[in-house]
């Protein structure tokens, strides 16, 4: 299933006259220069354009050094709230400011928690849902389990879900064009491990494709868009409450 994913989604997008984040395309920028937003520019845009085709609250899982969290208060303006969680708090002032800056301190509250820890006391439905905290199968199983089923479409407007470094991304070739040398230990130490370790690393995280991969197994989303690693779903029911067994059991 997962190769079957990548397939559907690795088509171009060529929809015109929506704004400036369908011309992605025409730049180039791998991961040398994401500066602290650490997505590429078509990842960024993309979460651009699912906030604009989106409304109503916006929850942030995994915020890093917040570049993130900016964007999707720029991208959302005064109108909408925006919730950012992460167990962890790299973010200093400057977050603080810039969001000043946009005139939204308001509207962006800045969460230190475990998803799971926020999900207990969450009562807000939500329109938007960015995960890019834990990467592992099991950290973006959790993520979704927590917060799944608190998506609601609305305004006539899908209920999206955005997960980054989830697809193979050719913004990570340079860091292996040149390591020969390298991918030759890595293949002979390969000989004397039980677990194989890639020549060349693949720029995205294959546990959370698996994730991906469920959701639209059972029906419950649907590919909306794509660019770089960063994958857009599309909610189409509620968790049932044995998902996380199917999942691991896949």
């Amino acid at each position: 299933m997962t190769q079957a994913l990548i397939a559907k989604v690795d088509e171009p997008i060529l929809e015109t006259g929506e704004g400036f984040e369908d011309l992605a395309w025409l730049f180039t920028c791998d991961s040398r220069n994401r500066g602290l937003i650490r997505q590429g520019f078509d990842e960024a845009a993309l979460l651009w354009k699912a906030v604009k085709a989106t409304s109503g609250n916006i929850l942030e899982i995994g915020r890093n050094l917040a570049g993130s969290t900016v964007l999707l208060a720029a991208a959302a303006g005064p109108d909408r709230e925006i919730y950012s969680i992460d167990k962890r708090s790299n973010e200093d002032r400057a977050l603080r400011a810039n969001i000043a800056a946009l005139g939204l301190s308001e509207h962006v509250s800045i969460v230190r928690s475990t998803s799971e820890e926020a999900a207990r006391d969450w009562g807000n439905p939500i329109d938007l849902l960015f995960i890019d905290g834990d990467h592992t199968f099991e950290g973006v199983l959790t993520d979704v389990v927590a917060h799944w089923n608190a998506l609601q479409a609305s305004d006539e407007k899908p209920a999206l879900v955005a997960f980054h470094d989830a697809l193979p991304n050719e913004n990570f070739k340079w860091r292996d064009a040149d390591r020969k040398m390298n991918r030759l230990w890595i293949r002979l130490k390969n000989k004397f491990r039980k677990q194989q370790k890639p020549e060349v690393a693949p720029g995205y995280e294959p546990g959370i494709l698996k994730v991906c991969d469920e959701l639209i197994r059972q029906g419950l989303a649907s590919k909306w868009r794509s660019a770089g690693s960063m994958l857009v779903l599309r909610k189409l029911a509620d968790l049932p409450r044995n998902f996380s067994e199917i999942a691991q059991n896949a």
